[in-house]
């Protein structure tokens, strides 16, 4: 076994540290409703693709001083959106949070950061009563879990996942001094990191070696446009699944109202960039058909929407499906007015259904 492998092992067996709850004890009837009211709740780690880190000690935590567990100990290299790695916390119901607490190690600098980050607390206990629409069981469900992750430089995101997933915040860690020891212990430092950086992609590599590692790429994630969603014949828009490039989803529907749903995409809004779209239609005839992009190529559209954005800051785009009469062949393409940028690398599936 190598011993990176045995020091993060020795890491994911030791306890979370002891700390100090920044809330003094409160009695839970003085408190309102968003701070009181419980909900199932758990929490999963990531990291920026690419760029391993380990959380050493997470949690969130509640108005009255509980809290519930970010799981710890593991080395992350990917999935910015959230890993595999997830603890149970038993069946306790956990109150809503209104901060997290955090701490971690970047391989790929060498270096410690920590943070306490107050959470939108009241938004979040709102979507949490909100939820969203079950069709197949007609039933109100709602969020799970949340995510963070950690990029870079100090980067921290943190989603609230279901099968809906929200954004809820990006936050700023500082650098910290950390006796390494207590890290992980009776283990060589330069071993440790060196060992960590060994799957390191030459991108990756060129940044540290020329000090421009930053957290520019998943911030330009999280900026929204004013956009929607159209077809070029009269189509009903039936169902649907879109992801984001901020790791955002929206495949549920959050009442049973599955007009008001449709519009979610089909009216001008601010949303981010999409990454994948499963699109069930409605045409004539009694035609149904699935449109499905897999994968928006990321480099393409994000370079679409900035452009026509920059050249025309105040106008709705539309994200344009061109499709033949039969609906057996579309294409994408990115518009405002009679500019258009065409998506050929972002390709169109069409499946009878």
């Amino acid at each position: 076994m190598s011993l990176f492998r045995l020091c993060s092992l020795l890491l994911a067996t030791a306890q979370l540290a002891a700390c100090q709850s920044p809330h003094s004890p409160t009695t839970t009837a003085m408190l309102p409703a968003f701070q009181t009211e419980k909900f199932r709740l758990s929490a999963r780690p990531g990291s920026a693709d690419g760029y391993p880190s380990t959380i050493m000690e997470g949690r969130f935590i509640n108005s009255a001083g509980g809290s519930f567990p970010l799981p710890w100990g593991h080395t992350l290299n990917s999935s910015w959106s959230g890993s595999g790695v997830g603890w149970a916390v038993g069946e306790e119901m956990q109150a809503v949070p209104d901060s997290l607490e955090l701490r971690w190690f970047s391989y790929t600098e060498d270096k410690f950061y920590e943070g306490h980050f107050l959470l939108p607390q009241e938004r979040i206990y709102h979507l949490l009563k909100q939820g969203y629409w079950n069709a197949e069981t007609k039933q109100q469900e709602t969020y799970s879990s949340f995510t963070v992750s950690v990029a870079p430089t100090g980067g921290v995101y943190v989603w609230l996942d279901g099968t809906n997933t929200v954004f809820i915040g990006r936050y700023q860690a500082r650098e910290i001094e950390f006796d390494f020891a207590s890290f992980i212990p009776m283990a060589d430092r330069a071993e440790v990191v060196r060992e960590g950086r060994e799957p390191l992609s030459p991108e990756v590599k060129h940044e540290m070696a020329t000090g421009t590692l930053s957290t520019k790429k998943w911030d330009a994630y999280l900026k929204t446009y004013p956009w929607k969603l159209a077809f070029s014949q009269p189509l009903t828009l039936t169902e649907f699944g879109v992801g984001y490039v901020n790791a955002e989803k929206l495949s549920a529907p959050l009442t049973p109202d599955m007009a008001a749903y449709a519009q979610l995409v089909l009216a001008p809004s601010a949303k981010p960039v999409p990454s994948y779209a499963m699109l069930y239609v409605a045409g004539a005839y009694g035609r149904k058909k699935l449109f499905k992009v897999d994968t928006f190529d990321e480099h393409e559209t994000m370079d679409a929407f900035q452009t026509l954005h920059a050249k025309y800051p105040n106008e709705v785009l539309t994200l344009f499906i061109d499709t033949n009469e039969q609906l057996t062949k579309a294409v994408l393409s990115l518009r405002v007015g009679k500019h258009v940028i065409p998506l050929p690398k972002s390709p169109v599936e069409l499946f009878d259904l």
